[in-house]
């Protein structure tokens, strides 16, 4: 027959068997869990990259665009000093000139 010490410590044994299967059990749940929401994460994190990705690219086109027009509006400039300059000359050369009569 079995002492009494030796099943306390059978009983014992059992009840921590019993309670490590059941937090087991918890942390495989709650690490079921965790593998969703970091997959849910992963998912919003690659939408969001996507997005940069796509802001990016437009803000990069406008900055050419505005760089385009900056660009002719300089040429514009340019041209239109130029052709004052040579309004100006016309003008003193027309003024020095005599009329014909």
């Amino acid at each position: 027959m079995a002492t009494p010490d030796f099943l306390d410590r059978l009983v014992g044994i059992f009840q921590g068997a019993i309670a490590s299967t059941q937090e087991n059990a918890q942390l495989k749940t709650e690490n079921a869990q965790l593998k969703a929401t970091n997959t849910d994460l992963q998912t919003k994190l690659d939408a969001a990259t996507a997005a940069s990705t796509d802001l990016q690219t437009r803000l990069d086109a406008t900055t050419a665009s505005l760089n385009e027009d900056e660009i002719e509006k300089a040429n514009t400039a340019t041209k239109l000093a130029s052709l004052e300059q040579l309004a100006s000359q016309l003008e003193s050369i027309s003024s020095a000139t005599p009329a014909a009569a």
